[in-house]
């Protein structure tokens, strides 16, 4: 499987360009609270699960196409199986004793049946991927026009968006998971991929009578996922401002138990200094009592 990978990065300047770009984000997305060292290791780690499952799933999906042509259900008979197929259907179960299909065919210069074969090739995506499979095996990839790369390539790409998909995300929660349990690391980004309502917190800053700065950190552990219009809203004055307000929100939750004013809690309380407390005395003369 090495030989494979060094194979596709020293042919494809493509996959060359995408995994140094992969590997360049990879390395940015790491929080830059370590060192470049720690960094560039774990974009490294991370990038190589990436690039390891996607060679393994590609391998995979080469297999299971080359599966199918042995057992010949696949590349039997070229690009247009399932369109030979509906043809011999049409003239089965349809048939034309008037030759209207015939004279539609001729007054449309040959776009009828052109627009059913090739749309039918274009839903007919594991026949075109084992024909041109089995044309590469032949005759090697330089045989393929531009136009035929991409067409297989873009049926290819396909399948494998499929594949990847929960690939991908079982390799990213796997480092998420190993970031914030080993390496204490991504925490904003594990809470909120895991979509748990609960355990909200949030931040208050206050500036006392002495100029400095505190700093609350409240948290509620539930959140209460049913609410109710509270009734004493109503009865206080309308225009009075919120913070002064007894009951400040016109919302409350509907089970008593689970009321965010019943269970929030400090979590964390810190006081910043002031730097450089200007001098009343020198700028508005001694103060007198």
């Amino acid at each position: 499987m090495w030989d494979a990978f060094m194979y596709m990065l020293e042919h494809s300047y493509v996959s060359l360009a995408g995994a140094m770009l992969l590997l360049m984000a990879a390395i940015i997305f790491v929080p830059p609270k370590l060192s470049r060292k720690k960094r560039v290791i774990i974009g490294i780690l991370h990038v190589s699960a990436h690039l390891a499952a996607a060679l393994v799933l590609m391998l995979l999906l080469e297999l299971g196409v080359e599966t199918c042509i042995r057992h010949r259900l696949l590349a039997t008979s070229g690009y247009h199986t399932l369109y030979q197929w509906y043809r011999t259907v049409e003239s089965e179960h349809f048939p034309d004793p008037t030759g209207l299909r015939a004279r539609i065919e001729q007054w449309t210069f040959g776009l009828y049946p052109a627009c059913i074969k090739y749309l039918m090739s274009a839903f007919d995506v594991p026949e075109v991927m084992a024909v041109t499979r089995s044309n590469i095996c032949k005759k090697g990839v330089l045989s393929l026009s531009r136009g035929g790369a991409a067409i297989y390539y873009a049926s290819v790409f396909l399948y494998f968006w499929v594949f990847s998909t929960p690939v991908v995300s079982l390799v990213f929660g796997s480092y998420l998971y190993i970031c914030i349990n080993w390496l204490h690391i991504h925490f904003d980004e594990a809470f909120s991929s895991l979509r748990i309502a609960n355990y909200k917190s949030f931040t208050r800053f206050h500036i006392n009578r002495d100029g400095d700065l505190e700093v609350f950190t409240l948290a509620v552990d539930k959140v209460p996922k049913e609410w109710k219009l509270d009734p004493d809203w109503d009865g206080e004055q309308p225009k009075q401002l919120s913070h002064l307000r007894k009951f400040p929100s016109k919302w409350s939750a509907a089970t008593p138990q689970q009321d965010p004013l019943a269970t929030v809690r400090i979590v964390d309380h810190f006081v910043i200094q002031q730097t450089g407390k200007p001098d009343l005395e020198t700028r508005t003369g001694p103060v007198t009592h």
